[in-house]
Parts: C-alpha cells; sequence; structure tokens
C-alpha cells in the first residue's frame, strides 16, 4: 500500500536513505551505490528523502548516468517511506545518535551503515544490521550481503524491530526515566 501511495513499482527492491545531503553525510557514497547496483542489482533502486547544498549536483549527476536513485526532497512522512522500503542505509563520516535508523529499527528494516559515531548503539552488527567501514566500498559489499541473501535482511530487521521496541519505544523512555528519577531520589 506504501509503494502504491508513493508510486512505486511493488516488485523492486528499495533503499532508503534519510538525511541532509551535505557533505559530513557523505552523499556521493550513494552515487557510488547506485552505479554498483544498476551494474549488478539492476531491480534495486535508492530512494532519498532529505534535501541540503549538495541535492541538484546529486540529481544532475544521476540523471547523467540514469542511476536508479529517486530524489524525494525533504518530507515529513518517513513513517511512509519507511514502510515502502527494504533496506535503510546511512554513508555518514560522523553521526550523533541518528534517529532515522531508530525509525528505520522501528519499520523492521535491516541496516546497512558506516560504523561511526553512536550508530553501534542503535545497530548491533550482525543482530540489527550490518556496520561497515567507512568507504563506498564498504557500503555496497555490506548492501550486497544483504541483496545476496535476503533471509539474513528479514533476521536482521526483526531483530532490530524487537530491540527498538526493547530500547527505543515511548514507553521504554518512560521507564528509563522513572528508573532514573527513583535512583535519584
Amino acid at each position: 500500500e506504501a509503494r502504491k501511495t508513493l508510486s512505486l513499482d511493488p516488485d523492486k527492491i528499495y533503499l532508503i536513505y534519510v538525511g541532509r545531503l551535505t557533505l559530513i553525510k557523505r552523499p556521493d557514497r550513494l552515487i557510488d551505490l547506485g552505479r554498483s547496483l544498476k551494474l549488478d542489482h539492476p531491480t534495486t533502486h535508492i530512494i532519498i528523502a532529505g534535501a541540503g547544498e549538495l541535492l541538484e549536483e546529486m540529481k544532475l549527476l544521476s540523471e547523467s548516468e540514469s542511476l536508479p536513485i529517486i530524489f524525494l526532497g525533504w518530507r515529513n512522512d518517513i513513517d511512509l517511506i519507511l514502510s515502502a522500503s527494504d533496506i535503510a542505509v546511512l554513508c555518514s563520516d560522523n553521526e550523533g545518535i541518528p534517529l532515522t535508523l531508530i525509525q528505520a529499527s522501528q519499520a523492521g528494516l535491516p541496516i546497512v551503515s558506516t560504523r561511526v559515531g553512536s550508530v553501534s548503539d542503535i545497530v548491533v552488527d550482525g543482530e540489527t544490521g550490518l556496520l561497515v567501514e567507512v568507504s563506498s566500498k564498504g557500503l555496497i559489499e555490506g548492501v550486497s550481503k544483504l541483496l545476496s541473501n535476503p533471509e539474513l535482511g528479514i533476521a536482521l530487521g526483526e531483530s532490530g524491530r524487537k530491540r527498538a521496541k526493547e530500547l527505543f519505544s515511548s514507553q521504554a523512555m518512560v521507564d528509563q526515566h522513572q528508573r532514573l528519577y527513583s535512583q535519584s531520589l
């Protein structure tokens, strides 16, 4: 239903990137990933939900090379976009706590992310997603591993959903705050 709402092909595989298109987020790695997908996984597309100073440059490059990348721009319906997606990706050089990965886990998506900042607080490598070296090569290898083993992706996504519910749900946050206040008293 989400794919229908977004006019996406029900038979394709969609990777989702949610974030700013700025240098520190390294969206150039998404272009490299698109090049790889075009050659090795032609039924897989990247959805980019976000905007920033690199948006127009990325669009032009993607169009000139006919890359399998869909630019949605800034959106406020991320839950719908996650529902239409199969794998979440993050390709940054640095991250604080990427809330989009928490949302992706809550949606049951397996994650492929560069191993930076606090990502490992959200993604447990090999359990809820794949943490890869900080490079285009690492991102491509991680995505290729999930595309060649869909069962692994399903298992990682389900494990991520369970972990997100335990650690990042509203109730979990309330419980953690209540424990903190009780300990302080």
